[in-house]
């Protein structure tokens, strides 16, 4: 799982990846894998921001319609770029609510590349701790409803492990 999460640490032009965690008992899979990330927006690194305040803040983004495309046409080029293979990235992931401690990103991604097509669910929790805007992705193996809820939950859990210094 290293060079698979330096691949995709390399792959996101948009943030920094502050740790990757992947399953020590599982196999990597040609596909969908489970593995949790947490990032920082590069645009947020030097932000200082409460919790609330961005929750706020998200609640406004969240009540609009969110090009997840755009940001799927980026990820999808920035990947392609450093494999030398084109892949294409669809999907349902859009807002799904938010709670006091995360403004929630669901759905499942489906990628294309010439080797290989795949459904990853996944789910992220944007919060802030300690001043410092944190978004922690969570990708699972199940596509269901189910599976996508149990995903947004584990963020949740991870957020509220995080201490600040």
């Amino acid at each position: 799982m290293a060079d698979i999460a330096q691949l995709l640490a390399a792959g996101d032009t948009v943030n920094t990846t502050d740790l990757m965690l992947a399953r020590c008992d599982g196999e990597v899979l040609k596909g969908a894998n489970d593995y949790t990330f947490i990032k920082t927006p590069s645009a947020a690194l030097l932000a200082t921001i409460d919790r609330q305040t961005l929750l706020t803040q998200l609640g406004v983004a969240f009540g609009k319609t969110l090009d997840t495309k755009s940001w799927r046409d980026t990820a999808a080029k920035s990947m392609s770029d450093i494999t030398g293979t084109k892949i294409d990235i669809s999907g349902t992931f859009a807002p799904r609510g938010k709670d006091d401690m995360c403004g929630y990103m669901a759905g499942v991604l489906h990628y294309d590349t010439p080797g290989i097509s795949y459904d990853q669910p996944i789910a992220v929790c944007i919060t802030a701790v300690g001043g410092r805007v944190l978004s922690i992705f969570r990708a699972g193996t199940k596509t269901d409803e189910a599976g996508i809820l149990s995903l947004m939950r584990e963020t949740r859990a991870i957020a509220q492990t995080i201490k600040s210094p």
